[in-house]
Parts: structure tokens; sequence; C-alpha cells
């Protein structure tokens, strides 16, 4: 089995496929280092201890031309909503292209082709997931959107699966497809911190960030940086 990991977001259930953990966040208080920061959302280290998870990313020849899309989407997805995210996917990508990391993500309509798969289901909160082809994803509980990513043992990404519920508020829908687009670059774990619900598409608690704040960039550029 490939190793993989699941990171709910404001989800019921957190339990990995294949790693078990306790919740997909760490709890701290106040602005960390850029080194706690990087290292908390990249392997889960709670400020000033150790990893909890290993370091996965795409490798980098995949990294360059990363393929991302949605999947067909499920009957009586809400239209309105289905249109924000549509749109959202482009500010997703030209945020994320414009940090300057030494990744390039591109838009792709044909599934077969894509990367990072986005599924628009039918599922609202509380209920399981179906319908997206990952059996280590279809039958977990859903909050506003859930991201399973596997990787090989170089700890190198190989394929992600973004879902993305039916009632997610209107409001929250690009903050919501923003963060799980970012995780699904290997940077898995949530940080529940007051001073970050403001500032940083990782928070736990928000789905208000509209844009990756200084240490988001920073740590998407650490993950991926030009040789």
């Amino acid at each position: 089995m490939r190793p993989a990991r699941i990171a709910a977001l404001l989800a019921c259930l957190s339990a990995p496929a294949a790693f078990a953990q306790d919740a997909d966040f760490v709890a701290c208080d106040g602005p960390l280092s850029d080194d706690d920061f990087y290292r908390l959302v990249a392997c889960r280290a709670p400020p000033g201890k150790p990893c909890r998870e290993d370091f996965v990313r795409w490798a980098p020849e995949a990294a360059q031309a990363l393929r991302i899309g949605f999947a067909p989407v499920s009957s009586g997805y809400p239209a309105v909503l289905r249109d924000q995210l549509y749109y959202g996917l482009g500010l997703a990508i030209g945020s994320i292209n414009r940090i300057g990391a030494d990744l390039h993500l591109i838009a792709e309509d044909d599934p077969e082709r894509q990367d990072i798969t986005i599924h628009l289901i039918s599922s609202r909160e509380g209920e399981p997931i179906s319908g997206t082809g990952n059996y280590e994803m279809d039958g977990f509980v859903i909050g506003a959107a859930l991201v399973h990513i596997s990787w090989d043992a170089s700890k190198h990404i190989t394929d992600a699966t973004i879902a993305m519920a039916a009632d997610i508020p209107l409001s929250n829908a690009y903050p919501v497809l923003l963060e799980e687009v970012t995780q699904s670059l290997g940077l898995m774990t949530d940080i529940r911190n007051p001073y970050y619900e403001t500032t940083s598409v990782f928070s736990e608690d928000s789905n208000l960030v509209r844009k990756h704040g200084p240490q988001d960039r920073m740590a998407i550029l650490r993950h991926y940086p030009h040789s």
C-alpha cells in the first residue's frame, strides 16, 4: 500500500488512511518563527518539537507542470457554488504560481491527465464521502472539504484528491478551496492559533483568509525551493 494521508477541514473525522494521528492541526499561541511555522504545516511538528509526519512533496519534474482540475460534477451540486469554485480555482492557481516557488500549477480539464483532482460531491457536512473513486477517501465523513495525498518510497507525492462539500457557504468557498489546493502540495497540517485566523490559509478555525499570508508564502517557497 502506498503511504497516504487525509487532512480534514472542519471535518468530523480526521483519521488518515495509513498513519494514525489524533488531529489534523497543531494548537499553539502567538506568532511563530518561520522555522516553527514551516515545520508545523510541513511535518506536523509542534513548536520546538520533533516532526510527527514525513516531509512529502511533488517530485521536481512533476512540480514543474502540476495539473489540477475538476472531476465531472455530482448531480445536484449547487450551480452557484460550482461556478464560484470554478472561478476560484483560477485565482488559486495564480496565487500559488506568483509566489515564485519551484513549481507551477496548470489547469487541466481532462480528469485522466490531472495530478490533483477536485470532486464537487453531493455529500453535505457530517455525511460520508462517496463517488470519488478513491477507496481511501470514500466513506470518510466530510466537513467543509477533505484532501487526500499519496506518496512513494522517495516521499514524492504521486496523486492528490480533494473533495468539496455541497453546503459550503458561498462566502467561504474560495478560502476553503485555496487551503485545500495549498495542502495538496504536501503542507497538510492546520494551525489552531488565534494569531493566524486572519493571516494564514492554514488556520484551523477560520475560513475567511482569501490570500496567502507572508508565512504561507514562505512555507511554499521552503517546500519547493529553487536549486
